[in-house]
């Protein structure tokens, strides 16, 4: 019986991102309100509603992104390959949700200079 070590490369793969995502994102959510809420000062409806659409946004974009990635693997025959390709594919998770998270964070500074000036 021939095991194929693909499907047991995306199941792992597909474990650690989910984790990994859905925790950076609750993260986000709990703790970006603040910046929100700050944002909308007189307005805590529009924030918590906004931060909402922002974590589901968050999860449908890497979710997502890491299913269809599953599609662009190459075909894996040894251990070492399964091991080197889930640790590549999951430092790129994490470094795509650090720039995204960089990202935000410089649209929320000119998101507040703009909101406080005007």
């Amino acid at each position: 019986m021939n095991f194929n070590l693909n499907i047991l490369a995306y199941g792992i793969y597909f474990l650690i991102t989910a984790v990994i995502i859905v925790k950076i994102g609750w993260m986000f959510y709990v703790n970006g309100a603040h910046y929100l809420h700050d944002l909308f000062v007189n307005d805590n409806e529009t924030a918590d509603t906004l931060n909402k659409m922002l974590l589901m946004g968050y999860y449908l974009l890497n979710l997502g992104y890491v299913a269809v990635s599953l599609g662009y693997w190459p075909h894996i025959d040894t251990n070492i390959q399964l091991i080197e390709l889930i640790a590549e594919r999951t430092g790129f998770i994490a470094l795509g949700l650090a720039l995204m998270h960089y990202i935000n964070m410089a649209w929320v500074q000119l998101a507040k200079r703009f909101f406080k000036t005007n």
